[in-house]
């Protein structure tokens, strides 16, 4: 799994959350809290690119997510198998991309402002 870095703006690390077996299926998620909890504001997927080729991988995205952290958005940084890497064909990587997709608006419950992915 890429490292996580810390996030400004955000207490702890991201939860990681894994939507599958493989080492490469895995979600970051670095969500400032609102009022009551709630997710405050705009919530980016975040979706590497590269090619979608092994040496790419979600670490990529880490200055883009410190950024929108900074600005108050929640950031899911979704990491998926990618081609030449363990079981990784272009298939697969649009499985993954969906379910963790998914997972990832499982695990942040209630969202106050819009989903948005890039």
């Amino acid at each position: 799994m890429a490292g996580a870095v810390r996030l400004p703006g955000m207490t702890g690390s991201p939860d990681i959350v894994r939507y599958g077996p493989d080492d490469e299926q895995y979600v970051e998620l670095w969500h400032p809290l609102g009022d009551g909890g709630r997710l405050a504001g705009v919530v980016v997927v975040l979706i590497h690119g590269g090619f979608w080729r092994a040496r790419y991988d979600a670490s990529l995205m880490h200055p883009l997510a410190t950024d929108l952290v900074g600005r108050g958005a929640a950031a899911v940084n979704l990491e998926y198998r990618r081609v030449g890497s363990n079981r990784g064909d272009p298939l697969a990587t649009l499985e993954d991309v969906r379910a963790g997709y998914e997972a990832a608006i499982d695990a942040l419950g209630e969202v106050a402002g819009p989903v948005v992915i890039v």
